[in-house]
């Protein structure tokens, strides 16, 4: 139980501090330009306001919540990679057009909305294809260090 606190922890941080590093760079350039467009950048080029940082930790926390459900084997034990990865994909979509709504991130123009869920579904899928990646080679290596084992008893 410490050590899945300890994850879910970890990787909170790391949601949270992505999303913030991916707002501080169109914040700092863009931000007196988009001062008007959006409530993310209520400061202007001065930085993020901490009602935009606690949304984006809510949403972090959000990810992550669904990041154990359905791409660890807390819950879906014997459900297909790619089922999982979808549910995953649909909630955080869900959840992050909502907090968009509730907080006026994006502007109440169609042309907006569309681009943004564009590139939110586009990094989503790009993030996804990635940590399977890494979990394929990370399960290969674990078969590698096993079959080494077996050939030594």
């Amino acid at each position: 139980m410490k050590e899945k606190l300890k994850q879910f922890i970890e990787s909170l941080l790391i949601i949270f501090a992505v999303i913030i590093l991916i707002f501080i760079i169109p914040t700092k350039f863009l931000g007196e330009k988009t001062r008007e467009f959006s409530n993310l950048f209520l400061l202007g080029n001065q930085g993020l306001a901490i009602k935009t940082i606690l949304q984006f930790f809510a949403f972090s926390f959000l990810i992550n919540i669904f990041r154990f459900i359905f791409l660890t084997d807390m819950i879906f034990k014997k459900a297909r990679p790619v089922f999982r990865y979808l549910l995953f994909f649909l909630s955080t979509t869900i959840v992050f057009a909502l907090f968009a709504l509730i907080f006026q991130w994006i502007p109440n123009k169609m042309i907006f909305w569309l681009l943004v869920l564009l590139s939110y579904s586009v990094s989503t899928i790009l993030s996804i294809l990635v940590t399977r990646f890494f979990a394929k080679k990370e399960d290969a290596r674990m078969n590698d260090a096993l079959a080494k084992m077996q050939e030594r008893c």
